[in-house]
């Protein structure tokens, strides 16, 4: 990433470069330049530089008349800029700091002759707006003297929430008459827009089972709908709800046929795990939901209540979004998208092919540059492509892109293709608000089964819409699967448990058999929607179910099989956990990957240091995110359990964890087996524990201290609140010296010359991780094993698999000690019976050590290891 310099120029210097070849930029000869990978006939230049004359870094742009820009710093002032003509050169005179006290902003738009500013910061001064700090919202600045400077702000509406998942961009709609606003998963939908909604009210995070967070604690009390998208008019008198269920999109824009589209975020911590999703290309219709739950409960794009990406684009951090049409570019670029992406460096244009009612899309870089953090662009007055680089505090430029050859003056006509369906299609969004109508419902049953996906979710959303008593009897004398299907998923989803024997009784007359792979896969979403909403079904439906759906599983539809074996599950079919367990085993031996598998190609991952050599590292040891699933579902069962089956599940924690995947990765899968080993009865867990890898603390280990207590069943996101979320008392260092003991620490590890040496010394572990790994490698010790620590893993000719310290190996056999709390316990093997010997990839330090500690055992014992057993640490000495 670029780095703020010293030697900076006090302006902006004019670059110029041939295009179609890489090339290099600095403003200086001292600075680390910019590789820029540019398109034929196009030429770049670099107009200002705001991070080298104490301007911050820019986020957001707005192109206003007079071929001017405002800009905003992440965290700091709104600037308005004078642009040169090609050639030309800014001076510092061309950028103007507002006089408003105002900024912070994500997002700007200049409209209706006011500057439309979307701020994105924490309130103060008690929450209250005093001129002198403008909290999340969005802000109309107006010039109200007439002299060409900006003096007056109005707030339209306040929001809750901040940060990079807070508030972002405004466009304008295709008529004007409305401004189009899109917020990040962190920020609240405020009751203002929630009484005008397209998207129904009743949103839920609809899993049949209890999802796994997040282990690090991203999110983890974030609930539906996650990010969405509003629009209001230009005096914020009208607000409406348009579409939600998104992570964290940044920008959005219209392309020629009116559409609106947006570029949705992944969640890389979840790299290689099944619920997995990158980045992606969303179009934004009436009503729409994009399925973003937090941590593993995210939907599958097949289910029907939500709706699937025009595009994916494997990972990155997105930002912008601008339509081709508002460029002076060749007509090749007219009808689609450019997209930022911030991570890597990237800008890709976005070719929209049109799909029925919507679209799909191709793509091609259209420019990249490394480092270049890029975080918005515009199209200027003057038909050029302007954009800034910057966010989080990195260094931050503004530059001019053109292209270079003659172009006739066109003006964008948009697709023909796919034109009646769309009209279709919004002639259905037109009934996603307002009073009861029968026509309405007459209009969205005609259409219930149509092909075309997003007609039939439109038309659903119309009957969600309406009173059930007004299509109660047209649904339960209807013939056709496919209306039967849509309209119990209707009604699951709006529906009350009064309604419950109606639905089940539609449901159960279904024939699952004669269905088409996409019916069976929405028919299975409708069963698990109507037991989530509604209720348990009873042990009747569930022995119907069963007997209906259990000679389809497993069958060929990777997807299908999902849904099957969660119902399966939940209605405790007999023998399931055979066949789950099966799976789990077929797919870890194929390595199965899902869709969500998708990964950059490595030439763009060399662009950004942070992020790039995760996924090289993924991509060299892809988890087999299939039999993850599975493994995370067996984690529910409570029933049906074998020894034999229980054997060969908890021993298959070594194989999926000799994986590489996402930052939680290990941390989940850690979650995974504790829910696991939860249903095992007690007087067997150990045992369980143990042929999974981890080892109990010994108990006659002498003259340690006994825990305070009492403990818990902690997880990642508990861990975070003990240590940060919870103010506690001041930590002691006697306190944390005792803790280290009480949790087994002092066992394996040395601190200033005491303990153990089967692990590695901590002493000066503090200056080698940052706070949060260091609260992960004790919650979580399986995310990086060093080599010298590391168990070995031998896999018997009969798969069994065991794993310890070597402490002999000669005609005897391996003498291999499994447990580190009891070197008195050993297991020897005949290497006659040994088919493979490895590194273990699980550690020899058992999780869930601390779960034997109090919050405030935990608290001490995280400040001592963070001071290194040091008593004069600031850790202790900072507030004395």
């Amino acid at each position: 990433m670029l780095q703020r310099s010293p030697f900076a120029l006090i302006f902006s210097i004019f670059l110029l470069f041939s295009c179609g070849r890489s090339t290099e930029t600095t403003s200086k000869e001292n600075e680390e330049p910019v590789r820029f990978q540019l398109p034929d006939n196009f030429a770049l230049e670099q107009l200002h530089h705001p991070s080298a004359v104490g301007q911050g870094s820019w986020v957001a742009l707005a192109a206003a008349p007079g071929n001017t820009l405002y800009a905003s710093d992440q965290r700091g002032k709104l600037y308005h800029i004078k642009l040169p003509e090609l050639s030309g050169k800014m001076t510092p005179d061309d950028v103007v700091p507002l006089a408003l006290n105002i900024g912070a902003a994500q997002g700007l738009l200049w409209a209706h002759n006011a500057l439309y500013v979307a701020v994105n910061k924490n309130w103060d001064n008690g929450g209250q707006t005093t001129g002198e700090s403008y909290g999340s919202g969005i802000y109309k600045l107006t010039d109200t003297t007439g002299d060409g400077s900006l003096d007056q702000v109005e707030m339209l509406l306040r929001l809750e929430g901040s940060g990079e998942h807070g508030p972002h961009s405004l466009v304008p709609s295709p008529d004007g008459k409305e401004i189009y606003f899109i917020a990040g998963n962190h920020t609240l939908v405020p009751e203002q827009i929630k009484k005008s909604s397209r998207v129904p009210l009743h949103w839920g995070e609809d899993n049949l089972f209890a999802p796994f967070l997040d282990a690090r604690g991203h999110a983890t009390d974030i609930k539906a709908p996650g990010g969405w998208i509003a629009k209001f008019t230009p005096d914020g008198s009208h607000w409406e709800l348009v579409s939600a269920g998104y992570r964290n999109p940044f920008d959005l824009a219209f392309n020629p046929d009116g559409e609106l589209f947006t570029y949705d975020s992944d969640m890389e911590w979840d790299i290689g795990m099944p619920w997995y999703r990158p980045t992606r290309i969303c179009h934004v219709t009436s009503g729409s939901e994009y399925g973003w739950r937090t941590g593993s409960g995210k939907w599958p794009a097949y289910y029907p209540d939500n709706l699937p990406a025009v595009h994916n684009l494997e990972q990155g951090s997105p930002t912008a979004v601008l339509p081709g049409a508002a460029l002076h570019f060749p007509p090749e670029y007219q009808n689609g998208l450019f997209v930022m992406d911030w991570s890597f460096g990237t800008v890709y244009h976005i070719d929209l092919e049109p799909q029925g009612s919507s679209y799909g899309a191709s793509r091609k870089e259209f420019f990249s540059g490394a480092p270049l953090p890029l975080t918005d662009m515009v199209a200027g007055e003057d038909g050029h492509l302007y954009f800034a680089t910057g966010g989080r505090g990195l260094d931050s430029r503004l530059y001019r892109l053109h292209y270079k050859g003659h172009l006739e003056p066109t003006a964008p006509t948009g697709n023909e293709e796919g034109k009646a369906l769309r009209e279709l299609r919004r002639s259905l969004e037109a009934h996603h608000s307002g009073e009861p109508n029968k026509n309405a419902i007459a209009l969205a049953w005609q259409h219930l089964d149509h092909e075309d996906r997003f007609i039939r979710y439109a038309a659903r959303l119309v009957l969600e819409h309406q009173p059930y008593a007004l299509w109660k009897e047209r649904w339960q004398r209807e013939a056709a699967p496919t209306k039967q299907i849509e309209a119990s998923i209707a009604l699951a989803r709006s529906g009350t448990p009064a309604e419950k024997q109606d639905l089940l009784t539609v449901l159960q007359g279904i024939p699952f058999q004669e269905l088409k792979d996409r019916e069976q896969l929405d028919f299975l979403r409708a069963c698990s929607l109507s037991f989530i909403r509604m209720g348990d079904p009873g042990t009747a439906h569930k022995k119907n179910l069963v007997e209906k759906l259990g000679p389809h599983f497993p069958g060929k539809n990777r997807a299908i099989n999902r849904e099957l074996a969660q119902l399966l599950l939940y209605a405790d079919a007999p023998g399931i956990l055979d066949r789950l367990v099966q799976q789990l085993q077929h797919h870890t031996q194929q390595g199965t990957v899902g869709e969500e598998a998708s990964l950059l190609s490595e030439e763009t991952t060399l662009r950004s240091e942070q992020y790039g050599p995760l996924i090289r590292e993924v991509i060299a040891q892809m988890p087999p995110s299939e039999a993850i699933f599975y493994g995370m579902l067996l984690s529910n069962a409570t029933k049906g359990w074998t020894n034999a089956l229980r054997e060969d599940y908890f021993s298959w924690y070594f194989d999926v964890l000799d994986s590489k995947g996402g930052r939680s990765f290990k941390a989940y899968m850690e979650d995974v087996r504790q829910r696991a080993l939860a249903q095992v009865p007690e007087a067997e867990r150990t045992h369980y524990q143990e042929l999974s890898g981890v080892y109990s603390p010994a108990t006659d280990i002498a003259d340690l201290p006994e825990p305070i207590g009492p403990g818990g069943n902690y997880s990642g996101d508990d861990m975070g609140s003990i240590v940060w979320g919870s103010p506690g008392t001041e930590p002691s260092f006697e306190a944390g010296k005792r803790a280290f003991a009480a949790g087994m620490c002092i066992v394996c590890h040395r601190m200033r010359g005491e303990g153990g040496a089967s692990g590695p010394d901590l002493t000066q572990v503090h200056t080698k991780f940052g706070r949060g790994d260091l609260l992960y490698a004790i919650y979580s010790p399986n995310e990086d094993i060093s080599d010298q620590y590391a168990n070995t893993l031998f896999t018997m000719k009969d798969g069994k698999k065991l794993a310890g310290r070597i402490k002999s190996e000669g005609a005897d056999g391996i003498v291999l000690m499994p447990n580190p709390f009891n070197e008195n316990y050993t297991v020897t093997l005949n290497p006659e019976e040994v088919a493979e010997r490895g590194l273990s990839p699980i550690s020899p330090m058992p999780a869930g050590l601390l779960n034997r500690l109090n919050e405030n055992e935990i608290r001490n014992l995280f400040a001592y290891v963070q001071a290194g057993g040091d008593a004069t640490h600031e850790v202790y000495t900072k507030n004395q």
